[in-house]
């Protein structure tokens, strides 16, 4: 045991791995107890909505995780440079520039809050507007947040994490036991968020001193990368949430909130292998700005990903009643018979996930065509085949093993074309 403590402290990305990993655990511990509470609370037509709009949210909030994105990455590249002064002038530069655009994207979301609650066949826009009140505090929190995790202090993106999550916890159910329902949940979010947002200012606070010296950035590489990595983004975001989205518009209000508590489970895979590609992308940025071996981060990446995704998938498919009845009730032990293969869909994500953010990382953008193919793929089966949650089931997996294949194929291209991979 002293020894597997001893490589864990003296290797760099298990190190931060380790941290960010059990940081990470325990905000997604806290963000899946807000759902479990949630689909306790609320009717399950009731939590489908919720779903929805929370799908909704995280398509609409592409452009802002690119952004981020991109901001991890040369925040990683400056840093490992050495040029801190830069810091200060890429927080001005783009938090000035994302106050700007969202307030004017919450007005046209505002305008269209309609037409979106039409579309998900809800009673009321109010859902809708209260949601539109989380972008402007949530974007401009991913700003400093795409700093933080590029200086890699993940200690700190942790603790931020789980803050956000308990205020989320707290103001949920007192909103939603006093009567408030969906608006309670998704105003609980927006408020959470809004915290979340001065946290974030608190590991920042060195960009700050008066002696810093605000140091000119070129702002033409920047823009250059964002296109790719907003498409690459934009895929990767309706990979994992447009079968919510389409479920909700295709079928009755009870199956899709079935299909909800399903992803709920079946999401955990994802969420419990994120904070490890997480890790990996500054300190592959760091290593390729450096001209050093990137593929060596992304190699044990894929090893400790996969260790732990497997393992909870092996869990889904030979207990599956027993794991929906402990986090989502027996009103949903309907879905035994799909959790292990909808975990499968999600393992598969993760690795695609993987693949896809190393790619970005050492700057292989053409990496969204691929993830724009299945995604096409998902959407064009879905629409045609949504008879039953089974088929939808098997719907994501063609697709997420399609586009892995995919991927691996264009890895072994990048392998041959570059000397460290």
């Amino acid at each position: 045991m002293n020894d597997i403590i001893k490589k864990i402290k003296s290797d760099k990305f298990l190190s931060n791995s380790f941290i960010f990993f059990t940081g990470g655990f325990l905000v997604s511990v806290g963000g899946y107890f807000f759902h479990f509470l949630m689909v306790r609370m609320l009717s399950v037509e009731s939590y489908g909505e919720i779903q929805s709009l929370l799908a909704v949210s995280v398509i609409f909030g592409i452009p802002m995780a690119a952004l981020s994105t991109v901001l991890v990455k040369y925040t990683a590249a400056f840093k490992a440079k050495g040029e801190n002064n830069k810091l200060h002038s890429l927080f001005s530069l783009f938090t000035n520039r994302i106050l700007l655009a969202i307030s004017i994207f919450s007005v046209f979301f505002f305008v269209f809050s309609g037409f979106i609650a039409d579309f998900l066949k809800l009673k009321t826009t109010w859902p809708v507007i209260i949601l539109g009140l989380t972008f402007i505090p949530t974007f401009l929190s991913l700003v400093n947040r795409a700093i933080i995790q590029g200086l890699e202090k993940f200690t700190s993106i942790s603790i931020i994490g789980l803050a956000e999550v308990i205020v989320r916890i707290l103001l949920a159910f007192i909103l939603v036991k006093i009567g408030f329902a969906v608006n309670g949940a998704i105003g609980a979010i927006a408020l959470a968020g809004l915290a979340s947002y001065f946290f974030t200012f608190l590991p920042l606070k060195f960009l700050f001193g008066r002696d810093k010296k605000k140091e000119p950035i070129e702002t033409k590489e920047i823009i250059k990368y964002f296109p790719p990595v907003f498409f690459a983004l934009l895929f990767l975001t309706l990979f994992y949430n447009i079968d919510i989205v389409l479920v909700k518009h295709f079928l009755p209000a009870y199956e899709a909130g079935q299909y909800g508590a399903l992803a709920l489970i079946g999401h955990i895979i994802f969420f419990i292998t994120g904070p490890i590609v997480a890790v990996m992308f500054p300190m592959a940025s760091a290593a390729h700005a450096n001209n050093a071996n990137p593929s060596k981060i992304f190699k044990k990446t894929i090893v400790l990903a996969g260790l732990v995704g497997s393992a909870i998938l092996l869990v889904y498919f030979l207990l599956p009643g027993l794991i929906i009845k402990i986090l989502v009730g027996d009103k949903f032990l309907a879905l035994s018979n799909l959790l292990g293969w909808f975990g499968l869909a999600m393992f598969v994500y993760s690795l695609v996930m993987i693949f896809s953010q190393y790619f970005l990382s050492i700057h292989k953008t053409k990496v969204f065509y691929f993830l724009g193919l299945g995604v096409l793929l998902q959407t064009i089966s879905i629409t045609i085949w949504h008879q039953n949650l089974g088929q939808i089931v098997w719907a994501m997996n063609a697709a997420m093993l399609f586009t892995l294949v995919l991927l691996l194929v264009y890895y072994w291209r990048v392998k041959k074309l570059e000397n460290y991979a």
